[in-house]
């Protein structure tokens, strides 16, 4: 019979896996020294941008990682190690948060995080913090690819314009 104490690591270790498969992407942080408070203001900024924050101890991430086969040189949990599952589908909501807390809290460090099985690193979270959101790319997407119509449609316009003003004319000139 197990112990207590090694079935709790284990479901914290399972726990981790389970929400990774789960998420769209995860980003790790050092969170040394920042107020309980602040803490819990960034936790719940993360809750509504669609990402949950998980806290454990490094010796489980890394026991999570390796499972999942992430090779870990220490990088990522080498202090107090807390874990930002996104599952909302726009992952820069999150790193915007992520980002900005760090901007205004010294003690909190990025450390990097896994994208779709992609490892990257702190300046890389930076980078898309600094995207525009989902519903931009969309809207201009669709922009870019409506602006040929919408010419084209001007210029269509013109041509009926241009004729119903000659025809104009020329009832103005029969009636002098």
């Amino acid at each position: 019979m197990k112990k207590l104490g090694l079935l709790v690591r284990e479901n914290i270790v399972e726990a981790v896996k389970k929400r990774n498969e789960e998420a769209q992407g995860c980003f790790l942080f050092s969170f040394n020294k920042v107020n309980a408070f602040a803490f819990n203001v960034m936790r719940n900024n993360l809750r509504g941008a669609g990402a949950l924050v998980f806290v454990a101890r490094n010796s489980l991430l890394k026991k999570a990682f390796s499972s999942l086969g992430w090779e870990d040189n220490g990088s990522f949990t080498g202090a107090e190690t807390a874990v930002v599952f996104v599952y909302d589908e726009d992952i820069v909501k999150a790193c915007k948060v992520l980002a900005e807390f760090a901007k205004e809290n010294e003690a909190f460090q990025i450390k990097g995080g896994v994208l779709k099985d992609k490892k990257l690193t702190a300046k890389e979270i930076i980078d898309l913090s600094k995207l525009p959101s989902k519903e931009v790319l969309l809207a201009t997407a669709i922009g870019t690819i409506a602006a040929p119509l919408t010419g084209f449609l001007a210029a269509m316009n013109q041509v009926v314009l241009k004729f119903l003003w000659a025809v104009e004319e020329i009832k103005k000139g029969k009636e002098k």
